[in-house]
């Protein structure tokens, strides 16, 4: 029972990056996981239903971890370089198209706060490494979490720009996007 909830979770997953959730169909779904539709009818309910179980039951969702804080180094260029590499790890052009898969009209209002935990996760660590660093006099900056948000959108963009790259092609091109820019960010464009 167990294995076949996750069959369908899987084929869910895989359908919306494929396809996105307007064009994926329960059919879909039950065919991809090599199960009767009545079967996952019986499991969740209806497509919407799946979709959300297959959020709240995730694994797979990006995020930052507090162990994190005990890798940092406090030295600006390698903990930027552990944060960036450890978000671009999560957020392979996978998990990018998936997310753009959730964003149907119809179940957006339901999909954002799932969404957004990803952002949100990643900005507070980046602003509360800022804030440790501005009080260690490491860094000088005015607003910690209006930079952290810079960072961000520099790796988000980067992801989302990279969305429909192949896996080795988005790693090396991640690499060379972290090296430019860690540098950009501590010395700037002067």
């Amino acid at each position: 029972m167990k294995h076949t909830r996750s069959n369908i979770m899987a084929a869910t997953k895989k359908l919306i990056v494929e396809k996105g959730y307007s064009d994926m169909t329960t059919k879909d779904v039950a065919k991809e996981a090599q199960v009767n539709e009545v079967t996952l009818f019986r499991q969740f309910g209806s497509k919407k239903d799946l979709l959300l179980a297959t959020l709240r039951e995730a694994e797979w969702i990006p995020s930052v971890s507090k162990d994190i804080y005990d890798q940092f180094q406090w030295e600006l260029a390698s903990d930027l370089r552990l944060i960036m590499e450890t978000y671009l790890q999560q957020v392979t052009p996978e998990i990018v198209r998936f997310s753009l898969g959730l964003r149907a009209q119809e179940i957006y209002q339901e999909t954002m706060p799932y969404i957004e935990k990803i952002p949100t996760a990643f900005i507070q660590t980046l602003a509360d490494y800022l804030i440790e660093m501005k009080s260690k006099k490491q860094v000088e900056i005015q607003d910690p979490k209006r930079s952290a948000e810079i960072i961000f959108s520099s790796m988000i963009g980067f992801a989302f720009l990279h969305a429909y790259s192949s896996s080795d092609q988005y790693e090396s091109e991640a690499e060379i996007f972290i090296s430019h820019a860690i540098d950009q960010f501590i010395n700037g464009f002067i």
